[in-house]
């Protein structure tokens, strides 16, 4: 975090903002518009579906309402200042303003662009040697330059948040998770969830806190290292976040199952960095490092039910590996418990059922429990990095993170309102040998190059490199580890 304040004056004015040629047949039309209702800003509040008060959204138009001034910033205002959310609208809405927002950003990339450091401007010492300065809205510039107190003092500019300002507060619910284990002679499943048979309820808790500042990131415009036309920064706002997730068993939580700190970033100011709009990362003691990036959307129209639905079952959950020579099903644990011994419920695995279980259902289950879905935010976060310390590197290598958020706001059966937070990850482990790069004298392949049954005959077999280019690339199994839970927002 830097004072950010204490190296800007104020913007430029935005008659020195150019419209973007993209945006011009709606310049065009809001001018003309303009003439008829007396003020830009009516329009623009209009197109944004009416979500706004006209009067924090930023200058209006002059009294010359066909001249230049109603064409000065219009479409500047659209992209940033009028998806300003502001203090008392929903969390649904100030997602909304959030994600319309940052779709226009996509298209536009303004703030890639440099602009005439005008006259008497107070930042000028921090953008000496060009002539030239970042162009940015109003809005990228007050929450670029917001400099709070530990105490948060001045408050954080409305909307500098976007689709995070929903997630503040603690969750609670459960969830299940699948994943593989080295168990010998071969990998076997496990489940951690519910089961009235085996393992108790998998409690979860989720603590989302603001971050009282802003993280700054200085580059050049263009990301051109050589001919920079100025320097570009990047602001991002975001939230800390603490996940604990335990065993319960009447009433009471015991053995830690997974715990994790980490932070969700909103790029409020992207610079030219504009590919993402919300990044998450995290720290797992274990070990485990990871980064992911992504989008953020908005629902509140149409059968939002049914959207959200339709969303939660395209997120991939398969739990069996794609890798060749693989028996699905062979081994997929738990393991026999000798006759005679007596096993405590904590150290008892999970029973599967008898088919795989489709872990879209338990996402299913608690949105179709609703009466109904007024509006959710998806954060859909594809894009991913990880790096585990140096026994998980090569003891069992986490890759292919994926996850998805989906923020909710619901009624229950007796109408009450709710706010419920869903999501689903799904990442690939490697570890144990491929079975299609292994020659196992005196077994006979079948017609796909396979072995049938082989991982009951593994002890004459040893590692054939040659088989395949790709065997000594990625020479283990990859196997799936998905998890999802269904939380309720408590405080």
């Amino acid at each position: 975090l830097k004072s950010a304040s204490t190296q800007r004056g104020h913007p430029p004015s935005d008659a020195q903002h150019q419209s973007h040629p993209t945006s011009m047949s709606f310049t065009r039309a809001a001018r003309l518009l303009c003439s008829a209702l007396s003020c830009c800003v009516t329009i623009a509040v209009a197109a944004a579906g009416g979500m706004l008060d006209t009067d924090t959204v930023g200058p209006a138009c002059e009294t010359n309402l066909a001249g230049v001034a109603c064409d000065r910033d219009e479409v500047q205002l659209l992209q940033r200042d009028l998806s300003v959310e502001q203090r008392g609208l929903s969390a649904a809405t100030a997602s909304g303003a959030a994600a319309a927002r940052s779709s226009v950003d996509r298209s536009t990339s303004a703030t890639s662009q440099c602009v005439d450091i005008p006259p008497g401007y107070a930042g000028y010492e921090d953008w000496r040697g060009s002539g030239k300065m970042q162009r940015m809205t109003s809005f990228e510039e007050s929450c670029a330059s917001w400099n709070p107190s530990a105490k948060g003092v001045p408050a954080r500019p409305d909307g500098c948040l976007g689709p995070l300002e929903q997630l503040v507060g603690t969750w609670v619910g459960s969830g299940h998770a699948y994943t593989y284990v080295p168990t010998l002679p071969f990998p076997s499943m496990r489940r951690q969830g519910p089961s009235a048979t085996a393992t108790p309820w998998y409690n979860e808790t989720l603590v989302f806190t603001p971050i009282i500042g802003t993280p700054i990131n200085k580059g050049y415009s263009d990301n051109n290292h050589l001919h920079p036309g100025c320097r570009v920064e990047q602001a991002l706002h975001g939230v800390s976040y603490t996940q604990e997730i335990r065993i319960g068993y009447k009433d009471e939580l015991h053995q830690l199952l997974h715990h994790e700190h980490g932070m969700i970033m909103y790029n409020v100011m992207p610079g030219w960095d504009d590919n993402w709009t919300v990044g998450r990362m995290g720290v797992i003691p274990r070990g485990i490092t990871f980064q992911s990036y992504g989008d953020h959307k908005l629902v509140r129209d149409g059968d939002v039910k049914e959207q959200l639905l339709n969303e939660l079952s395209a997120f991939n959950l398969d739990l069996l590996s794609k890798d060749k020579c693989m028996d699905p099903l062979g081994h997929v644990g738990p393991p026999q418990v000798p006759e005679g011994v007596d096993v405590h419920i904590f150290d008892r695995e999970a029973k599967l059922e008898p088919e795989l279980a489709d872990m879209h259902n338990y996402l299913h289950e608690p949105v179709q429990l609703a009466s109904a879905v007024e509006s959710f935010t998806k954060i859909d976060l594809p894009l991913s990095s990880v790096a585990p310390n140096s026994f998980l590197q090569n003891a069992a290598k986490p890759t292919n993170f994926a996850s998805a958020i989906f923020i909710e706001s619901l009624k229950d059966q007796d109408g009450n309102a709710k706010q419920q937070l869903q999501y689903a990850q799904r990442l690939d482990v490697e570890f144990f040998q491929r079975l299609d790069c292994i020659t196992c004298p005196g077994l006979t392949r079948d017609e796909t190059g396979c072995y049938p049954n082989v991982t009951k005959q593994l002890d004459q077999c040893f590692v054939d490199n040659s088989l395949d280019p790709t065997c000594s690339e990625k020479p283990y199994i990859s196997w799936p580890h998905v998890t999802v839970a269904t939380l309720t927002k408590v405080a």
